[in-house]
């Protein structure tokens, strides 16, 4: 029997129509923001992929990467972002700021275990061309919009990357070596502080910086930095998106975490990630000015949050009972009535209700089992009394309540069906 390639899954029916939710909540509120669609391939120059200031050594990794019949270097694109970048870098001419939402699937080969897969969707917005903390904010705005539209109780960590190597160069921790610590420092959800404090002390770094995120105290920092006549221009931006979070009252949703170092080396200030349900990152991202002029592009600033729909619609699908695509199930007592019903079928559906019909010739009995078991809310059987009548009779599947609809008023069954 043949399967799907390991890391890789099928969504059927029930699992896809909460995906599909999701896609739709993050896209109505990307477009209530102005941010308009975006695709690109799911295939990139591998040179554009591995970009040093791009995804750093970490995702080179993860990378799938082949050949061609060219020989050329190929790769499947792991997140959205450096498509979008590449994008930017070449058409200089877009108006900025370049509001863009992506919604697509990506690639990693990373090791498959619960809520990770190689292949997954995820949902982008990025506003490209401004460095004001509005743009951050709008991610927050939108990201706290959404999973409150989903029902997750939910809550996001923000950093700040500048603020965090500022705090690296107080510990002492050399230049050269702070990509190195903040990769060990992502790895605290996986292997906790005892781990992250092996791995940094392997790598002869100064344990020191564990102490100060430990705290988590941004006072304290602020003190420090004084103390050492440190201007941190981190701290500044943090500090902005802040004071805009409190003014538009959504400082209920914010943790401030002096951990959070995201692991893609490109990110460059504000950083964020969404912890829901208490299970998983579900979103993230944060600010990344020097991606676009890496792929070859001017310098422009940008920022950009994700979404990871999979794990959102595997949280979602164990909370919410999905309801069916058609609304109506239409059942014709014998295969002679079946062309009867169809028409009435075609009529329905000309009002934009979605009905399906039985294709099989099942008996009543069956019928209403597999309307029961699709979970689809209202039936109709089309017999011989109802044709002479030329009339419906609407059944409620969830209270049996039974409604005769004229034929020539199909138009009562908006009303009804609610």
């Amino acid at each position: 029997m043949f399967q799907t390639v390991r890391g890789m899954r099928d969504f059927l029916p029930e699992k896809m129509k909460v995906k599909q939710f999701i896609e739709g909540t993050c896209r109505k509120a990307f477009e209530k923001y102005g941010f308009s669609p975006l695709q690109t391939p799911v295939v990139e120059e591998y040179a554009t992929l591995s970009t040093k200031a791009g995804a750093g050594e970490e995702i080179k990794r993860e990378i799938y990467y082949f050949k061609d019949q060219g020989e050329r270097e190929l790769g499947l694109r792991f997140d959205l972002t450096v498509p979008l970048a590449r994008v930017v870098a070449s058409n200089p001419e877009l108006a900025k700021p370049f509001k863009r939402y992506q919604i697509g699937t990506v690639y990693r080969y990373d090791r498959p275990q619960a809520g990770r897969y190689r292949e997954f969707t995820q949902a982008d917005i990025d506003t490209v061309g401004t460095d004001s903390i509005l743009a951050d904010f709008e991610c927050i705005a939108i990201t706290a919009e959404i999973m409150q539209k989903l029902e997750l109780n939910f809550f996001i960590r923000i950093n700040n990357r500048i603020l965090l190597e500022d705090i690296a160069g107080l510990a002492g921790i050399p230049e050269k070596m702070i990509p190195e610590a903040f990769r060990s420092i992502d790895k605290l959800d996986k292997i906790d502080w005892q781990g992250v404090e092996k791995e940094l002390l392997e790598k002869k770094i100064d344990k020191k910086i564990l102490s100060f995120i430990k705290d988590n105290d941004l006072a304290d920092i602020e003190k420090m930095f004084k103390e050492n006549k440190i201007e941190s221009k981190g701290l500044n931006e943090l500090k902005q998106l802040l004071e805009l979070i409190k003014e538009q009252k959504l400082e209920k949703f914010i943790k401030i975490d002096l951990s959070l170092a995201r692991g893609l080396e490109y990110y460059t200030g504000n950083v964020f990630e969404v912890m829901a349900e208490s299970q998983w990152t579900v979103c993230a991202g944060g600010r990344y000015d020097n991606l676009v002029k890496a792929l070859g592009g001017r310098e422009t600033p940008a920022v950009g949050i994700s979404f990871g729909v999979d794990r959102l619609t595997d949280i979602l699908f164990e909370k919410k009972e999905t309801e069916s695509i058609a609304k109506i199930y239409l059942i014709p007592v014998n295969k002679e009535l079946a062309l009867n019903a169809l028409s009435i079928a075609q009529k329905i559906r000309e009002l934009e209700i979605n009905v399906e019909m039985d294709l099989t010739g099942k008996g009543i009995s069956k019928n209403l089992t597999y309307a029961s078991k699709k979970k689809i809310p209202f039936t109709v059987i089309i017999g011989e009394d109802e044709l002479k009548n030329n009339e419906i009779k609407l059944k409620n599947m969830k209270t049996g309540k039974e409604s005769a609809v004229k034929l020539n008023e199909l138009s009562k069954l908006k009303e009804l069906i609610v």
